[in-house]
């Protein structure tokens, strides 16, 4: 599901009042990118790093409700990260979204103390699994190309101290490499949620919070459906409804 997407030489985007500009054969702006950037909790005075960002609508997004003062953006394609720089600039975020061309398995996290919330939408498919696609930067996005999904839990824990936070938007039917994931890499899932199109459809995307050296204790909320009043006030608001956060 693409989100208000118009066409040109260099992929001008339109998305909630932002300019997006996004190279040729590249992922664009979809319902993963939208529900991660409304999962975040909120809180103005902290630091947060995005893992895997592409172009920045991510990090956009979560700029423009005021989510984190600062956000680090880490992305490892040179296209993407020029089109993100740019996206950084054409909206106004220059000194609150900070992009990085780096590979998150070799990234230096000297320059990211302070970090409270890291955030990724990662590949989901094992190289060699699935249908191929047409392009490179399509390929990394979907595929494990530089980093599963254990590559970004272990940069989200040598990145976070006690009590930080890690949200991704995974796929349901590699839940289970997901979880194992965070637990060898210190995280202990607090929130997840299931997303489906309908009630009458399984789940097509997974929604996760983990806290960085803490507790067991997971809170599993009611589904999201896409075709409902609970998505279209995400739409309009940005963030999910009260009741899917944990208090």
């Amino acid at each position: 599901m693409e989100i208000m997407m118009t066409e040109s030489t260099n992929r001008q985007n339109c998305a909630f009042g932002m300019s997006l500009k996004e190279p040729n054969g590249s992922l664009f702006l979809g319902t993963d990118a939208f529900l991660l950037s409304a999962y975040l909790k909120s809180n103005p005075k902290y630091t947060a790093v995005e893992l895997g960002a592409g172009s920045g609508i991510i990090s956009l997004l979560a700029a423009r409700k005021k989510a984190f003062s600062k956000i680090f953006a880490i992305e490892i394609q040179p296209a993407l990260y020029e089109a993100m720089k740019q996206n950084v600039t054409d909206n106004g975020f220059d000194g609150i979204i900070e992009p990085i061309n780096s590979d998150v398995r070799e990234l230096d996290i000297s320059m990211l103390s302070g970090v409270r919330a890291v955030f990724a939408n990662p590949p989901y498919m094992k190289v060699g699994c699935g249908k191929s696609n047409a392009t490179s930067e399509k390929e990394i996005a979907r595929h494990e190309v530089f980093g599963g999904i254990d590559d970004f839990c272990r940069a989200a824990g040598k990145i976070l101290q006690t009590g930080g936070r890690f949200y991704t938007v995974y796929r349901p039917d590699r839940l289970e490499s997901l979880m194992a994931s965070l637990k060898a890499n210190g995280f202990s899932p607090k929130r997840i949620t299931f997303v489906h199109a309908t009630p009458n459809h399984p789940p097509s995307s997974v929604l996760t919070e983990a806290m960085f050296d803490a507790k067991e204790s997971l809170t599993v909320t009611r589904p999201l459906f896409i075709k409902s009043e609970d998505y279209d006030e995400i739409y309009e608001t940005g963030t999910f409804p009260a009741d899917f956060f944990i208090k």
